[in-house]
């Protein structure tokens, strides 16, 4: 091919280029360009409704023309109950108009529930609250003729009773049977002997003193501690002495 039959190929493929890039260009506009911005108009930004109460959200949604979607609720520690705790499609994100934003909504921290706490042991107690997440608080001791000692007469708030807020439970425990309580009688001229066989039947503890001066194996009492009419509980001590 001489250089004259070249000149006049080029010629001839720059006019058949000219129709083709103008088909390219048409092709990229109605394909590409066109749908772009059709789309763009068709798309709205999800708006951040997280932390704002329920009944708040549907206003902003409508405003960005969205609706709400699903509504799923779950125990939260930080977030307080009934507000937007996550949502999705997420805040600042490009979706379709009309769409639906499903909500996770907080309850809140859980309610913690007293179990059954009465006639347990304090040991048993303390057990118990633990496992449900929860702690004494303050123990108070009473006495009681039908509790145990040791055992729980009641609890602060009642068993059943919803916590929300605190974790503490205060224990009312039986202390056993109020002790007993005796006049001290007169035990001037009593044998030792048999006033310490009295008084430990009672509960009550004997010392026993010898008077200064008197002999060994003079057995009747002269003086005592506490005197005559006076209260002494069960497991107190009173003081004799001996002589002669």
């Amino acid at each position: 091919m001489n250089s004259r039959q070249r000149r006049l190929l080029r010629w001839f493929l720059s006019l058949c280029m000219i129709p083709l890039g103008g088909l390219c260009a048409v092709l990229l506009f109605h394909l590409v360009i066109m749908p772009l911005f059709v789309r763009r108009g068709q798309e709205t930004v999800v708006p951040d409704v997280r932390g704002l109460p329920l009944t708040e959200v549907a206003p902003v949604l409508t405003g960005a023309v969205l609706a709400k979607g699903s509504i799923t609720r779950i125990v939260d520690e930080h977030v307080p109950a009934g507000r937007v705790l996550r949502q999705n499609p997420p805040p600042e994100f490009r979706v379709k108009k009309g769409r639906e934003v499903n909500l996770v909504i907080s309850l809140g921290p859980a309610a913690l529930r007293v179990p059954q706490l009465e006639r347990e042991s304090l040991v048993h107690a303390r057990f118990l609250l633990a496992r449900e997440g929860m702690t004494v608080g303050h123990i108070r001791t009473v006495s009681s003729q039908t509790v145990p000692r040791d055992q729980v007469v009641a609890a602060n708030p009642a068993p059943g009773s919803r916590l929300s807020g605190r974790s503490t439970v205060d224990l009312l425990v039986s202390a056993g049977p109020p002790r007993q309580r005796f006049l001290m009688p007169d035990l001037r001229g009593w044998d030792a002997e048999t006033a310490e066989r009295l008084f430990e039947q009672s509960g009550i503890r004997v010392r026993r003193k010898l008077w200064p001066g008197s002999r060994s194996g003079m057995n009747r009492v002269v003086e005592q501690t506490p005197p005559r009419g006076y209260p002494i509980e069960e497991g107190g001590t009173v003081e004799i002495v001996t002589g002669g």
